[in-house]
This record gives C-alpha cells, sequence and structure tokens, in this order.
C-alpha cells in the first residue's frame, strides 16, 4: 500500500516536468523547422539573383546585338543610297546618250532618204548644179558638187571629222547655192561637236537657223545647239534654245526631246507656232 501511494506520488510530483519536457521538444523540433525554412529561403533567394545575373547578361548581350543591327542597317541604308544615286545618274547619261542617237538616226534616215531620190532625178540635178553661178570659180578639178559632199559626209560617217570639216568647208566655198548647203553647214556643225569644239559647233548651227529658218535641218540645228551648251555649262541659254525649238518646230522629234528636257528641270513648256520646218523628201 506504502508502495503504491508512492508511486502515485511520485506521478504527480513528475507530470509537470514531463509536460516540459514534450513542450521542450517541440520548440526544437520548431526551431530546426525554422531553420530549415530560413536555408530554403536563402537558397530560393541565391537561386532568384543567379537568375537575375543570367536575364541581366542576356539583357546586355540582346541590346548589344540591337546596337549592333542599328549600325549594320544605317550603314545599309548608306550604301543603298549611293547606289541609288548612282543609278540615277547612269540612268539619266544612257537617257542623253539615247536622245543623241536618235537625232543622228534621223539625221541618217533623212539622208537616205534624200539620197533615194537623188538617185532617180540625178541627170537633173546634175545639171542644174554644172550651171550654178559658182561654178565657174570651181576648184576641185572638175569632180561633181554631190560626189564633193558625198565624200565630206561618208568621211563624217566614218569618224573622219578632220577630213569631213575639209570636205564640207571645199564644198560650201565651191558650191554656196547648193541645195545641200545646209546639210553641209549642219554636219560641218556635228563634226565641231564631236571634238568638243562646241563654241564653234555653236556658230555653225547658228547659220542653219538664220540663213535656213525653215529648213530640214534647222530643227536638229536647235536641238544640238542647245546640247552644245550644255557641254558649256550654259544652261539657262540651253533651256531657251529648247524653248525656241519647241516653239518652232513643235512636230518635230527633235521638240519631243526637248520637252522631255524641259519637263525634267520643271519648266513649263511654251506655247507652239503655227508653223513648222520644211522635211526634205
Amino acid at each position: 500500500m506504502k508502495k503504491t501511494c508512492f508511486a502515485l506520488l511520485l506521478v504527480l510530483v513528475m507530470s509537470p516536468f514531463w509536460g516540459y519536457a514534450g513542450t521542450k521538444e517541440e520548440i526544437v523540433r520548431l526551431q530546426s523547422d525554422v531553420l530549415q525554412l530560413q536555408e530554403q529561403i536563402r537558397l530560393l533567394q541565391k537561386s532568384s539573383d543567379d537568375r537575375g545575373n543570367v536575364l541581366k547578361s542576356l539583357l546586355e548581350q540582346l541590346n548589344d546585338q540591337i546596337a549592333k543591327s542599328n549600325l549594320a542597317m544605317e550603314n545599309l541604308t548608306q550604301a543603298m543610297s549611293g547606289q541609288k544615286a548612282e543609278v540615277g545618274t547612269a540612268v539619266s547619261t544612257l537617257r542623253q546618250e539615247i536622245q543623241k542617237l536618235s537625232v543622228k538616226l534621223d539625221d541618217t534616215n533623212n539622208r537616205i532618204a534624200g539620197l533615194y531620190q537623188k538617185v532617180e532625178d540625178s541627170q537633173v540635178k546634175a545639171s542644174s548644179l554644172r550651171n550654178l553661178p559658182s561654178a565657174a570659180n570651181n576648184t576641185t578639178g572638175g569632180v561633181e558638187p554631190d560626189q564633193v559632199y558625198s565624200q565630206a559626209y561618208n568621211d563624217y560617217l566614218m569618224g573622219n571629222y578632220d577630213l569631213a570639216i575639209t570636205g564640207f568647208q571645199d564644198f560650201l566655198t565651191n558650191y554656196p547655192s547648193s541645195e545641200y548647203a545646209d546639210n553641209a553647214i549642219h554636219y560641218l556643225g556635228v563634226c565641231y561637236f564631236e571634238q568638243n569644239r562646241y563654241e564653234q559647233a555653236i556658230q555653225a548651227f547658228d547659220q542653219v537657223i538664220n540663213l535656213y529658218p525653215k529648213g530640214d535641218k534647222t530643227p536638229v540645228a536647235y536641238f544640238k545647239k542647245a546640247a552644245a551648251y550644255q557641254e558649256l555649262q550654259k544652261n539657262n541659254e540651253a533651256v531657251d534654245t529648247w524653248k525656241k525649238l519647241y516653239t518652232l518646230f513643235p512636230d518635230s522629234q527633235e521638240a519631243k526631246l526637248a520637252a522631255q528636257e524641259l519637263e525634267k528641270l520643271g519648266v513649263p513648256l511654251p506655247e507652239p507656232a503655227k508653223t513648222g520646218a520644211r522635211r526634205r523628201n
């Protein structure tokens, strides 16, 4: 009985301490959990910092790439602008060359048409040329006028401009009243033009314009005169010449070319006159 009472008393005395021991273990366990949570938070923060550094590095690389792309785009734009300007210049030069060839082709076609007509009535023309007032002063040794002209013209076609100039000058000296005198003066001017003797070319074209105001070579003379002014950097004179050409010979091929040049410069086209050139068949 005493032993039983002692045991009960011992239980009563120790029971508070047992509760305290259980609470202490709980605290230790909670502290352990807190430490684990803190470690997890630290790891998460470290992971977040690492990811932030990676993102920052990626952003820096992306910005560098964008800067390089912008620079490359700027260089490409400048290169394309330069190429566009070069292409524009080449096209303008090509257009001018085409215009020159068109005028020369027109000259050749007119001359061929004239030669065909000349063959058909060669005897009549030969007779009239022999009776020209200047025939008595002929220094060509009995050579027919058309032969003198043809030889000079062939030299012109072959690019022998010095010989052609001499031939046309001889023809004009001996046969100033020939029906081909305006042609001779015109091609004399063309030879000067091809030799870059633009002032002399303008003088020759002015002779055609003044002596043969309605001749078949007059529209071409106006156009070639404007081209010579262009070569001399006298653009105002070139514009005035184109305007006169368009006014006086609006239906000619040369007037169409002059209109294109005026339109490129933004110059209004003048009112055309009612009369035009006399075209030789």
